[in-house]
């Protein structure tokens, strides 16, 4: 048992040497004992993964755990392109898909510490576009219309953060609730073609119903692509070029944006879905599922799924929710400025109270042991559930299975990316967080 755990050991200090000349290093490679994690079970993680890879679950993955700004476990398994057998490696790039949520908050956070608004500013008065907006009452499908309310509340941009505004996805509005209608309405939710600039895909949105009163209840939707609109008016930069320069930038996220370098093009993974024999094929539009209606894309082309979306002008449009490509590493980086207190390289992002405000549990229900914080899930009912997850602990997910968590008790990051929709288990992360926490050597 000694040899092994020497020869484990020395596995990560050999790995420590070999990426100890990463550009913008801020994380050390550590042997985890000198942060108290168990390195046997950090190893188990290859055994998860490649069994995953092995079933044909996703096609590769990377992972990556950092305990205390120091990194204990990052390995890549599988390929990022079964086709032409290129492997998945540490510096892959991935689409983060709704994992772009947090970064696109704590954009408009920046502006919110300059006081260009407050949680109680009216959206109206920076979007005047959703002054007196609609709320859904009921939807006739003999006559495909629906019957509409003037809403009593304002939306006002805390309901933006938390998604309670009423502000829906279209591409995920029910029939019962008149998706047509929504669908009609040329609002692109996710990956745009570019015909439409952000300001023309915004004004369009803010003419569609809400789903009920803003503030109200929980609706997954479109506001932190709204979001992005409102730091293109508050701030006079096109929105991707904002982020670029008040967050990519000073955190030194050297593959993280909304649009990619062509020299860096190789490094991007295929996203992958399932056959109809639950195999692994090549993800093609969010309608071609086998349950899907399959002229919907013929009668809106716009949701089509746009492939290359990071090599147009993301100047033009880019869409906060779903749009930014990164690397585990990158996506570390910013987690880790967030548990830094918004702080990285000794800049401060966003306020102290700023960032500790992202997972402070908020009056929204969610689900379970979970309620939102600002653009994240929170955990905040760890006594009453079996997770080793603490209280506080932050995270989103991806559409395309890209899952991370942050823990400001353990000061503890974790991030599994893969590049598969739909996932087939999502016990899958349940599996690696289990896993990482049972690493921990000492416990309160």
């Amino acid at each position: 048992m000694y040899n092994s755990l020497k020869t484990i050991i020395c596995i990560f200090i050999v790995t420590s040497i070999l990426f100890s000349q990463r550009e913008n290093e801020v994380f050390k490679y550590v042997d985890p004992l000198k942060v108290d994690m168990n390195v046997i079970h950090l190893q188990k993680i290859d055994d998860l993964i490649k069994d995953r890879i092995a079933k044909g679950e996703v096609a590769g993955t990377v992972a990556l755990v950092i305990k205390d700004q120091s990194i204990v476990y990052e390995k890549a398994f599988g390929f990022a392109d079964i086709k032409n057998q290129k492997k998945m490696n540490k510096n892959t790039i991935f689409t983060l898909a709704s994992m772009s949520k947090l970064m696109t908050t704590v954009g408009a956070l920046i502006l919110h510490d300059k006081g260009m608004f407050f949680m109680d500013t009216e959206l109206a008065d920076i979007l005047p576009e959703f002054s007196n907006p609609d709320v859904f009452v009921s939807y006739n499908k003999n006559n495909g219309k629906i019957k509409t309310r003037k809403a009593t509340e304002p939306i006002l941009m805390k309901h933006l953060f938390t998604h309670t505004s009423g502000i829906p996805y279209p591409i995920f509005v029910d029939d019962n609730f008149g998706r047509d209608v929504y669908l009609k309405s040329g609002v692109q939710s996710a990956f745009p073609d570019f015909s439409i600039t952000l300001e023309e895909n915004i004004k369009k949105l803010s003419k569609l119903p809400l789903f009920h009163e803003p503030g109200e209840t929980y609706t997954y939707g479109l506001n932190m692509d709204v979001l992005g609109r409102v730091i293109e008016v508050l701030d006079g930069r096109p929105f991707s070029k904002f982020m670029e320069d008040e967050l990519f930038g000073p955190l030194k996220l050297e593959a993280t944006g909304f649009g990619i370098d062509s020299s860096q093009w190789d490094r991007i993974a295929s996203i992958y879905s399932y056959d109809e024999k639950g195999e692994l094929i090549l993800f093609k539009d969010l309608q071609d599922f086998p349950d899907s209606d399959q002229n919907e894309l013929i009668k809106y082309p716009h949701l089509r799924f746009n492939h290359e979306h990071y090599k147009n002008d993301v100047n033009k449009i880019a869409m906060g929710g779903v749009d930014i490509m990164s690397t585990a590493y990158d996506y570390g980086k910013f987690l880790q400025m967030i548990l830094n207190d918004g702080n990285m390289y000794g800049k401060q992002i966003i306020s102290k109270k700023t960032a500790r405000m992202i997972y402070k549990p908020l009056e929204v229900f969610y689900g379970g042991e979970f309620v939102i914080g600002l653009g994240v899930s929170v955990v905040q009912n760890e006594e009453t559930s079996y997770s080793r997850v603490s209280n506080g602990t932050f995270g989103w997910g991806g559409y395309f299975f890209t899952e991370c968590w942050a823990d400001p008790e353990e000061n503890m990051i974790g991030i599994l990316m893969n590049q598969v929709a739909p996932s087939k288990d999502e016990s899958f992360y349940n599996y690696f967080q289990h896993l990482v926490y049972s690493s921990l050597m000492t416990e309160d």
